[in-house]
Parts: C-alpha cells; structure tokens; sequence
C-alpha cells in the first residue's frame, strides 16, 4: 500500500483514538480518589525524641475534579500507643447537601473516655453546635456564619487555597471557631521563622497560625504547620483536640506521614 492510501487510515484511527478519549475525559474529571495519612503525637517540643502519645490514622474521600483533589468527607480515628482499637475518632463532610465547603465542615467528634461528644452543624446562615462536656453536662451554641469562617480541620484546605500567597510571604486573615467556648475568634495564617524552629520542625514550607488579638496571644501561643511540596501536611504543632484530663487538652508535635496520595494533586495547577 502506498503512503498516499495509508494516510486516511492512519488519521481515522488516530481520530477514532483522540474522540474517545475525549468522550472518556468527562468521566474521568470527576473520578472518586482517596488520600491517606497517619500522625504520631508526641509531647510537645520533643518532636520525634519523646515518647508516643496516640496516633491518628486519615482517611479523606473525594474525587479529582479540574485536576486537583476536592475533599468530601473525612474520618480520623486516635490509637494508644499500644492498641490497636480507636478510643476516640471524628467525622467531616465537606459536602453537605446545598452549601458544600472545604472551609466549614460538618463535624462529629466523639471521646468516649471523657463522655464526651461534639457535633457542629449549619443551619439557615448560623453555626450550630452541641457539645456534650466531660463535666458540665450538654451545651448548646448558635452563631453567625460568614465566609471567613474556618471550623477544625477546614484550616488545612484554607493553607492549600491560599498556598502561592502564603509561600511566597504573604498573610491570610479568617476567623477560626472554638466550638467549646460558643464563639470564633480573628486569626492570621503567614510563614513562620524557619530558623527558630528547623530542630524541631523540619518541612518544606513552615506556616503559623496566631490569634490577632492581642490580648489572646498573650494567653495562647501559635499553632506551627509544616507542609511538603505536594502540599501535604507534615507537622502539626499546639493544641491538639484530645484530652489530657476534664479540665484541659493535649498539647503536642504531631509528625505525619503519607500512606496514600490521591491520583489527582493537592494543590491547584
């Protein structure tokens, strides 16, 4: 056969090819994905050298949509050291019905050790939270909503939204709510001094979060981020949300570790 005949065939094959790859892209754009991670918790200011606290072990559904990885839900279960059956564990939706956020999660977390319990939802433009207390019996809490809110875990994806401008020197400014104390409080997210805490801390980007007012830095110190270049969190530095007694948390380095990166990247192309 000549090169003149063989040209049609070879271009409707390689049309043939390309159309169906594009009829199976669509499909594929919102493909379910998973990425999993593990913590180790230990005393705080001993990062690797203390002892182990707990672990936590992650598991966050999503699906791969614009070539990035978008959150739906996320479950956390906290390990002894020595044991292999969860004594606490939390629940996330990112994807709650008609007001989706990868910012303001829906959020169930339960301690059964301390009888404790603690779910925050949303409702008609306000926060809705219920904590049932080691000590003090039920709670209940209602509050405004606004879109630099951030609850629990949603800091993580404002870290990866922001990421250009945080990497590159700049500051973000949301408000990050205390579920426990019925209200939220002005934060700001920057780079932290990589020198001071390099012993300690060692991750691509170092990032810190600190409470704007200044009567509450007075009283609570910053939370410090490592992060990967895949932004993937690696460290995880202040109060952790698991009880030392009734009356106050565990303060910790938490060092992660990824089993399980989703197909899709974390961060924004």
């Amino acid at each position: 056969m000549s090169a003149r005949k063989a040209k049609p065939k070879f271009w409707w094959c390689a049309t043939a090819a390309l159309a169906a790859t594009l009829a199976w892209a669509p499909a594929m754009a919102n493909a379910s994905a998973e990425f999993h991670f593990t913590g180790s918790a230990r005393p705080l200011g001993s990062a690797n050298a203390g002892s182990e606290l707990y672990r936590e072990q992650h598991t966050i559904q999503g699906v791969c949509r614009g070539n990035q990885f978008k959150p739906q839900s996320h479950r956390v279960e906290y390990f002894d050291a020595s044991s292999d059956t969860p004594f606490a564990s939390k629940q996330l939706r990112y994807d709650r019905g008609e007001q989706p956020s990868l910012l303001r999660p829906d959020v169930e977390f339960v301690q059964p050790r301390f009888n404790e319990r603690l779910t925050v939802g949303y409702d008609s433009g306000s926060v809705a939270i219920e904590w049932q207390s080691p000590a003090q019996g039920v709670e209940q809490f209602r509050l405004d909503s606004n879109n630099s809110l951030v609850v629990d875990s949603g800091f993580d994806n404002l870290v990866r939204q922001n990421w250009q401008t945080v990497v590159e020197g700049g500051s973000v400014n949301f408000e990050f709510l205390a579920p426990t104390r019925g209200s939220y409080y002005g934060f700001v997210m920057e780079p932290a001094d990589n020198k001071s805490n390099s012993d300690r801390i060692r991750a691509d980007h170092l990032i810190q979060i600190r409470p704007t007012s200044l009567f509450l830095r007075l009283i609570v110190e910053p939370i410090l981020l490592g992060y990967n270049q895949q932004g993937a969190l690696t460290h995880y530095s202040g109060l952790t949300n698991i009880r030392l007694n009734q009356q106050e948390n565990i303060q910790a380095d938490i060092v992660y570790s990824v089993t399980e990166y989703p197909p899709c990247p974390l961060l924004a192309p």
